[in-house]
């Protein structure tokens, strides 16, 4: 029976040599009886040969832990290199933008411009062309002169006539009335923006901002006036003694 099998296996491993040959390749004849496996002759071969291969497998075992370890090592040495790259970019990044802005930013105005923009930005107080010099009464634009705003114009009217050194000035009741009242033609004159020009409305508006601007100053004391003195000639001939 064995004889059958090993002459089956030559021819077996013949027909494979002849069929390759034919493309290039061979079939090498199995050695160490017939097996590809290498093993011992004797049992303390197999035992030291089994002692070497666990050494060997000891000792690549720890070779590839060092070469974990250095790879960790590596590796955490890269991601401190990154995070300090990254910390210097973030900083530069933020020079780069103050610097920007340092660069380009507007000049800070000076104590002289600041005073000078809030000069001209306080409006005037009114003038003889808003208020009647000899009815103290305000000459309103024709704006502000239509019936939607007579109930309001009234009131002012009415409170602006009334007011005295003692009542008058910023914080006084009617001051704080005729803010009240102001603010309302305002809201009027902004509900009728529509029916108005530009120039209409900013000057009607412009009114009630320097209106708003007068009722703060208190109204100035009546100046007392005192009759002039006719001049006497006190020449002889018009002097007359009397006994």
């Amino acid at each position: 029976m064995k004889k059958q099998f090993f002459s089956l296996a030559i021819v077996t491993v013949a027909s494979l040599n002849v069929a390759l040959g034919q493309q290039g390749g061979t079939v090498t004849t199995p050695i160490n009886n017939w097996s590809y496996v290498g093993h011992s002759s004797t049992a303390a071969e197999g035992l030291l040969r089994g002692q070497a291969v666990a050494l060997q497998a000891i000792g690549q075992a720890n070779y590839l832990h060092s070469l974990a370890a250095v790879n960790y090592q590596e590796a955490n040495k890269r991601a401190l290199e990154n995070s300090k790259l990254y910390t210097q970019v973030v900083i530069e990044k933020r020079e780069m933008i103050k610097q920007h802005r340092d660069r380009y930013a507007s000049v800070p105005l000076t104590r002289e411009q600041l005073d000078r923009i809030a000069a001209n930005s306080v409006p005037d107080r009114l003038t003889p062309e808003q208020v009647d010099q000899s009815s103290g009464k305000l000459v309103w634009p024709h704006i502000l002169r239509m019936d939607e705003y007579k109930a309001v114009r009234d009131r002012i009217d009415e409170l602006f006539v009334s007011r005295t050194p003692e009542n008058s000035g910023n914080g006084s009741p009617v001051q704080r009335e005729l803010d009240t009242l102001i603010d309302a033609m305002r809201a009027i004159l902004k509900a009728n923006s529509d029916k108005v020009s530009v120039s209409q409305f900013a000057d009607a508006n412009w009114f009630l901002v320097t209106l708003d601007y007068e009722v703060k100053f208190s109204l100035a004391e009546p100046t007392v006036s005192v009759p002039a003195v006719a001049e006497i000639d006190t020449s002889a001939s018009d002097l007359k003694v009397i006994n």
